[in-house]
């Protein structure tokens, strides 16, 4: 710990006996670890009880990066969850998501109901996406950080580093992660990469220390080529796809989703983005096979990993995206009003939303009323995103990352510990349980600060 830095940001201190709920970071290394008490947003200070300070001080947050904070929660069960995506703030890349069960739906706003903040009212005009999913039980969700990954070299640390949600490569060593995974589940992830797209998944891989498959499955991804083989508990390879993609061309990130059906009878596919690369049946996985997720750079050039989901999988595969059958829907609905739902099994429909109501959607169409679950949607076209509106950025902006994934920027009003109380364009005002987040970075806006520390090369 750097203690020339400390003296400068201590103002007060007095004892206290609290046991530590978080991890201050500021960026010229300082951690402290502690209780946090109370946010004053205006004189930009934050309240925390330290064992480690012997006391109850007053910190100032105008160099404060992130607080990690230690807390869990658990997501209650229901039918569906819808993800809105935020359109970004002016020239930042980034796009805030909020997860939540799609409660109503019009021309000016979507409302979303959620645990940890209640029900949020988003401007319409602000969500450039609205995507709908089953609910599935979570095998996994993250990274949280490097507990639980290992490298076929023992050293962790060495070969990876953890940032920003993401594992970062730092060699061409893998990084692996043990996951029971049931009969049927749905591997979700993005990867991102320097030049050029060089690196393999493996899953259902039967052992931890190497870099190279066994026995499982091995998803290799090279430029715009993409092949899939299986090694079974025989050791007969099988070769499960081949295919050139122009999906990867010109990109420097992209989406993988693995849907695995392990049942003889059942049917697996893989897709990039939403583009279906292939599938594959009439092969038994359900025993010989190990439980290691593996991520593998395959040059010296580093990848990043980020938004792994692992979910149980209801066997129903989505429909892959045709430009053709795209373009030929919007050309049918163009003149039509109302609201453009897609639904899960591939099909369109439009018409006026009148309510949803107990998890169900009702609208009235052209062909008459329509009753449709909510969790049997896709997606909701929100229009051209040329005319979306941009959230202002200010200067007390957080973001806030939850532990389910994604994030969500706010101006942070207050908080106690327990809650934060925050203001958006995009919601207005809200107060949100502290647990729903892993973290909550500070100063987001502020180029000079070193938000990952000086050897992050990404």
């Amino acid at each position: 710990m750097k203690y020339f830095y400390l003296s400068t940001i201590l103002a007060t201190g007095v004892l206290s006996g609290d046991e530590p709920s978080g991890t201050l970071a500021f960026d010229d290394g300082t951690n402290i670890t502690g209780t946090i008490s109370s946010l004053d947003s205006k004189q930009k200070t934050i309240e925390l009880s330290s064992p480690a300070l012997k006391g109850k001080v007053n910190l100032n947050t105008k160099r404060l990066i992130e607080l990690s904070l230690d807390s869990e929660s658990t997501s209650p069960d229901s039918d569906h969850y819808a993800i809105a995506t935020i359109n970004h703030h002016f020239n930042s890349k980034r796009q805030d998501t909020i997860r939540g069960r799609l409660v109503n739906l019009d021309d000016e706003s979507i409302t979303l109901d959620t645990w940890y903040a209640g029900k949020l009212t988003l401007k319409r005009s602000m969500v450039t996406a609205l995507d709908v999913y089953p609910q599935s039980p979570s095998f996994y969700d993250g990274p949280n950080g490097l507990d639980g990954w290992v490298s076929s070299d023992g050293d962790i640390e060495k070969n990876w580093s953890y940032a920003d949600r993401s594992l970062i490569s730092k060699s061409r060593d893998g990084i692996a992660r043990e996951v029971q995974l049931p009969d049927r589940s749905m591997i979700s992830c993005q990867v991102e990469w320097k030049s050029s797209a060089y690196f393999h998944i493996m899953f259902l891989s039967s052992n931890s220390d190497t870099n190279y498959l066994r026995k499982g499955y091995s998803l290799n991804v090279r430029r715009s080529y993409v092949q899939l083989y299986r090694t079974g508990p025989d050791n007969t390879r099988s070769d499960l796809i081949n295919k050139t993609t122009t999906n990867l061309r010109d990109r420097e990130k992209a989406t993988i989703r693995i849907y695995l059906d392990r049942r003889k009878e059942g049917t697996s596919a893989v897709f990039l983005e939403n583009e279906l690369l292939g599938t594959w049946t009439d092969l038994d996985d359900t025993k010989g096979f190990g439980d290691w997720l593996h991520f593998v750079p395959q040059n010296s050039q580093p990848i990043k990993v980020s938004q792994i989901s692992i979910t149980q999988w209801d066997g129903t595969l989505p429909v892959a995206e045709d430009e053709k059958n795209k373009s030929a829907t919007d050309d049918l609905f163009q003149d039509m009003e109302g609201q453009t739902i897609l639904l899960a099994n591939g099909d369109s429909i439009r018409g006026d939303i009148d309510k949803i109501e107990k998890g169900k959607l009702y609208l009235k169409t052209s062909l008459g009323d329509i009753e449709l679950p909510v969790r049997r949607m896709s997606s909701v076209s929100l229009g051209d995103l040329e005319t979306k509106a941009e959230p202002r950025m200010r200067a007390g902006d957080v973001r806030a990352w939850f532990r389910e994934g994604g994030f969500i920027t706010m101006d942070l009003l207050s908080f106690d510990g327990k809650s934060l109380h925050g203001s958006s364009q995009v919601f207005d005002k809200a107060t949100f349980d502290a647990s729903a987040f892993s973290k909550i970075e500070f100063n987001v806006w502020d180029p000079d600060l070193d938000r990952f520390g000086s050897n992050f090369e990404w």
